[in-house]
């Protein structure tokens, strides 16, 4: 009988494989809470994520292409397999991958001898002797799964979030239990009204103004505030960037050439920018504008959808 075993990443991949799983373990590899998020084939959506993963992280647009279109092979392939078994953690990172691998599915092989082994812990934390206690929580995917997860992608993949925030409040908790959190999560990336400030950023700031300047202590002290933290070290430093390099910075002592080792080096500092917008005396979006893909919405210019944290309700961009 042959196996496919999707799961997150190379960490728990290679803990299956020491813990005596067997079968083609094929991890996702795709930070999909950064850059844009597409409908149609999976084809459709690996192109437009190459293009922004090589942009955004500076690794070679063939590599990636390379990995992606070996990993929809597999998934075009699911037929040689007699089961499919998808291992994931309940954070944002890891319920956008199985929203898209089962919105596949749903289209492609619907429930058929699918399960779900869904964890309350990072895989890769664990060891091979434990990883596979998870395996008790596996079930069988059905239908109704498949229906909340092709829904929850086309609301990801439209031009702006409301059908995400309007998902969010629907979700049935007894299909996918960890994904009204994940969704919730994900749009306060959104940036807020008043400061323009996204949750991540502005952790990033209050803790630079608490005087933590290194960028190696800033990230595990921002990841701590996550109820499950989700976000790795690169897309963490590359917001770093975003906030060092922009029109009016909010961040100071950042070096501008392009090496890893200048974030071991560095000595963070607030501007007065950033000390504005953290106090909230001034928006850093005003300041700024914004360039970037939150899913399929392309956030660009001043005139943009936000989040209001405090409240838990979306902004239109002609209501700020």
């Amino acid at each position: 009988m042959a196996d496919l075993i999707l799961t997150n990443g190379d960490s728990a991949a290679d803990l299956l494989r020491l813990a005596g799983r067997a079968g083609t373990i094929l991890p996702w590899r795709d930070v999909l809470h950064e850059g844009p998020i597409v409908g149609g084939t999976l084809e459709a959506s690996s192109a437009k994520r190459v293009a922004y993963l090589a942009q955004r992280f500076g690794i070679d647009a063939g590599d990636i292409a390379a990995e992606f279109s070996e990993r929809d092979a597999t998934m075009r392939a699911h037929a040689y397999f007699d089961r499919i078994e998808l291992w994931f953690e309940h954070d944002l990172y890891d319920q956008l991958q199985v929203v898209q691998i089962l919105s596949f599915l749903a289209d492609e092989r619907r429930h058929q001898d699918v399960t779900l082994v869904q964890a309350d812990d990072f895989l890769g934390a664990q060891r091979a002797d434990t990883i596979l206690r998870f395996a008790e929580r596996g079930r069988s995917i059905v239908a109704a799964d498949l229906d909340v997860a092709r829904d929850t992608w086309s609301a990801l993949a439209a031009s702006t979030p409301e059908q995400v925030a309007a998902r969010a409040a629907t979700i049935d908790r007894g299909r996918l239990p960890y994904l009204t959190a994940a969704m919730n999560r994900f749009l306060q990336e959104l940036p807020a009204p008043g400061n323009g400030l996204t949750r991540t950023e502005q952790a990033i700031l209050t803790g630079i103004a608490a005087g933590t300047t290194s960028p190696m202590r800033l990230f595990p002290e921002v990841i701590r505030q996550e109820e499950a933290a989700f976000m790795g070290d690169w897309s963490f430093f590359r917001i770093l960037d975003d906030l060092a390099s922009c029109d009016v910075p909010l961040v100071s002592g950042l070096a501008t050439a392009p090496t890893e080792d200048r974030f071991e080096e560095a000595e963070l500092e607030l501007t007065m920018a950033g000390e504005d917008a953290l106090a909230g005396e001034d928006d850093h979006i005003a300041m700024n504008g914004i360039d970037r893909w939150w899913a399929g919405t392309h956030l660009q210019g001043r005139a943009i959808w936000r989040y209001d944290r405090g409240a838990a309700k979306l902004v239109a961009p002609d209501s700020v």
